[in-house]
């Protein structure tokens, strides 16, 4: 037993893992990164594991997306093996005796990978064939692992044909007509070669033998046939050769690896075509593939400096960028960037003057009036539509319960409603639905197709845009509305959203002016935040300075600062107008990391995000509306009703406290509340809310909320993501069907009857 056991801890395949766990802790790294985000136990809630469970392509699910996870995992895989080969593959001096030695060297790596592989499938099997699933799909399981498989086969094939045609081993110096090394005696037929030693002696010491032959002491390795073949001295070889051997095949591989980095930047050029838009799963792989390739060369050429050369590399990157010759951020397309506008505190307060607000006030009373002209009854109920953010998720829930409450009213809901406010996904499910309601002379027989586009992937083109373009063509440019723009995954995610919605929401802010006026749809702001004070931005093709303050610094009451800027005013002199609808609703939705922060044309220059950071749920810039208004909204109507569409709302789940936290988590409990920035949103808006029918008075206000939760303890819940698997729109969609929900679309039904 315990010869048993020295064979296999002195087998070649286990010595490298274990020489992994001592020495490649940073491409290691690597690894659990991937399996945490395949498990889903990185970024649950944002749904990172169904870009591998579930990946599309061409807007289809099955065996072609997976072929090429496959292809791409190979790729990853090949990428470990040539990094770890150059820093590692020294150490085994008797590789280079044996034919095809990089080979044999990846057969022998492969428990890690291959342990990776096989969990991946397990994954795969267990997302596809549920407990609850009465029929299983088999079919759809083979179908998913045969892709898989064939994919990473082909993947390795073309590196094993690259590698047999290219690399040397000790075999190159064998044939006649080659003068043989020192140690391995004259060929056949040809006088002694000049630096001929017998067989006996050896080019290393006796001393140095056991330090440098063999230091790992290695007994087994696998070949070719899978086979466990002995380990042999190399000792009688000269040191110049194996070390020669090892520095060809190195270079084999780094200049493989320099190649692939030129084919990834040219398929940058190519990002356009659906064709080369790959899965956003295999897109991480590529990356993670490019960081190995990266953190091995550093290692392999630096050795013990490599982290302080690695934090030395990303300190000077910084400073570089942050120079004025590095013109990177993303911009706002529809805007002049020729000409930048003042952003100050006198601005601001400006913004709500005694003309500007007066103005602004009026307009929008005559488009309330021109709403109300619009109602069959002399005071009609008005709806407000407040919709959250959390992705597709939202998008499809918010498209899905506004359109449902429409079409069972006849068309009444829209008609009756004077505001839309949101944040994210949600407010891309409710710019569509507004979109399609003014434009689609079809609107009501299109219900279907609605929910099945505003669900379409929006992740694959903005993965792949930050592997090829973002990192390797930084500088490339696209032109929108006749100006120049520097291109990166923002413009990627609005053409694939303009493809998804039939480019009915490519039109410039100001397309939305005069049928807004005319009260055909509702008025809509979009929200997002602005990064450097925290103020929110409201764009909207109307006036709205009223937007900007509490109704308390509106009548100057109060000496308050403004908390939120007018978009249009702001940028007056930027062409704030021509602003593409698409860009608007995308800053509305940029997630940190995800899509890059807006730059708008300010001095000094300001940055924006999603509106979740400030307004998750829409339900702040409703109140103001209403507040402002109030007096209005009191004589002319019967009543406010606000339906609050929301994801994930419930979804906050509280920490058992009797739980004993070590000391290093309660170093960290007081950042928790932080990180719980939407739980805080809904307690202060509800606070809002409360207030708001204060102040409309009692039984003029009503609340009607349909928030979309998924299951509890459902290991694969609907995630907050720009990718849907097709279960999760089913679970989505079928949510409404519920008893509760159903009760409550009876009661909106009730007020529009």
């Amino acid at each position: 037993m315990r010869a048993l056991f020295t064979g296999i801890l002195r087998s070649f395949s286990v010595q490298l893992l274990l020489l992994h766990l001592r020495s490649n802790s940073l491409l290691l790294l690597v690894w659990i990164i991937l399996v945490l985000m395949m498990s889903g136990l990185l970024g649950p809630g944002l749904g990172i594991q169904y870009l591998f469970l579930d990946p599309e392509y061409l807007e289809a699910a099955g065996f072609w997306p997976f072929l090429i996870i496959g292809l791409a995992f190979g790729f990853f895989t090949m990428s470990w093996n040539l990094s770890t080969y150059l820093l590692i593959g020294g150490y085994f001096n008797f590789l280079a005796s044996l034919s095809r030695p990089f080979f044999k060297y990846c057969i022998n790596n492969a428990l890690l990978p291959l342990a990776v592989f096989f969990f991946y499938g397990g994954l795969i099997v267990r997302f596809m064939l549920p407990k609850d699933e009465l029929s299983p799909r088999w079919w759809q399981v083979a179908e998913a692992l045969s892709g898989l498989t064939l994919g990473l086969i082909i993947s390795l094939f073309l590196y094993a044909i690259y590698f047999n045609l290219t690399n040397r081993d000790i075999s190159y110096y064998k044939p006649k007509f080659r003068q043989p090394p020192p140690n391995m005696g004259p060929a056949r037929g040809t006088r002694r070669a000049d630096g001929y030693r017998p067989y006996r002696t050896r080019a290393l010491a006796p001393i140095l033998v056991g330090l440098y032959d063999n230091p790992y002491h290695v007994s087994t390795y696998i070949n070719e046939r899978l086979k466990t073949k002995l380990v042999r001295s190399v000792a009688h070889y000269e040191s110049a050769v194996l070390l020669g051997i090892f520095r060809q095949n190195h270079f084999n591989a780094i200049l493989l690896q320099f190649f692939t980095i030129l084919i990834l930047a040219g398929l940058g050029f190519l990002i356009d075509i659906p064709l080369f838009q790959i899965p956003a799963g295999a897109s991480f792989l590529v990356m993670f593939s490019l960081m190995i390739a990266i953190i091995g060369a550093i290692s392999y050429w630096f050795s013990e400096w490599r982290i302080t050369l690695l934090v030395l590399l990303l300190a000077g990157f910084n400073l570089l960028t942050s120079t004025p010759f590095f013109q990177h951020g993303n911009q706002a397309y529809g805007l002049d960037y020729e000409t930048r506008a003042v952003y100050d505190e006198d601005l601001l307060m400006a913004q709500f003057n005694g003309p500007v607000l007066e103005k602004d006030l009026a307009a929008t009373i005559e488009i309330l009036e021109t709403w109300k002209a619009r109602q069959p009854v002399d005071k009609p109920p008005l709806f407000v539509v407040c919709a959250s953010g959390g992705g597709l998720t939202a998008s499809l829930w918010a498209t899905h319960v506004t359109q449902t409450i429409e079409q069972c009213s006849d068309g009444r809901l829209l008609r009756s409603t004077a505001l839309m406010t949101g944040a994210s996904g949600g407010e891309l499910g409710l710019a569509y639905l507004r979109e399609a309601y003014l434009s689609d002379p079809d609107f009501r027989a299109n219900g279907t197709s609605r929910l099945d586009r505003i669900s379409r992937d929006l992740l694959n083109p903005v993965a792949f845009s930050l592997v090829s373009n973002d990192l390797f063509l930084p500088f490339t440019k696209v032109r929108v509305g006749g100006r120049t723009y520097r291109r990166d995954r923002a413009y990627n995610f609005e053409e694939e959203l303009n493809r998804n919605t039939e480019g009915l929401l490519d039109k410039p802010l100001i397309d939305y002016r005069e049928p807004e006026r005319r009260a055909e749809i509702p008025l809509l702001f979009v929200t997002p935040s602005i990064v450097d004070d925290g103020r929110r931005l409201v764009i909207s093709p109307q006036g709205v300075s009223y937007m900007t303050a509490p109704a308390a610094a509106l009548s100057g009451r109060l000496d308050l600062r403004p908390d939120m800027v007018d978009f249009r005013r702001l940028l007056a002199g930027q062409s704030a107008d021509s602003l593409r609808f698409l860009t608007a609703l995308r800053m509305n939705a940029t997630y940190p990391y995800v899509l890059p922060l807006v730059k708008l044309p300010t001095r000094p220059t300001i940055r924006v995000m999603d509106a979740g950071y400030r307004d998750n749920y829409g339900v702040a810039s409703a109140t103001r509306f209403l507040s402002v208004f109030r007096e209005w909204i009191k004589d002319n109507t019967s009543g406010v009703h606000l339906i609050q569409i929301s994801a994930f709302r419930e979804d906050r789940a509280v920490v058992d406290a009797d739980r004993q936290p070590g000391i290093v988590e309660n170093l960290f409990s007081p950042v928790g509340v932080a990180g719980n920035i939407l739980g805080v949103q809904i307690l202060d808006q509800e606070v809002l809310l409360g207030q708001l029918s204060d102040l409309l008075g009692p039984g003029f206000f009503h609340l009607h909320r349909f928030n979309y939760e998924p299951a509890a303890g459902d290991p694969l819940r609907t995630s907050v993501s720009l990718h849907l698997t097709e279960r999760e729109r089913r679970q989505v969609l079928r949510q409404i069907d519920g008893r509760e929900m159903q009760e409550r679309i009876d009661e909106v039904l009730g007020v529009l009857r």
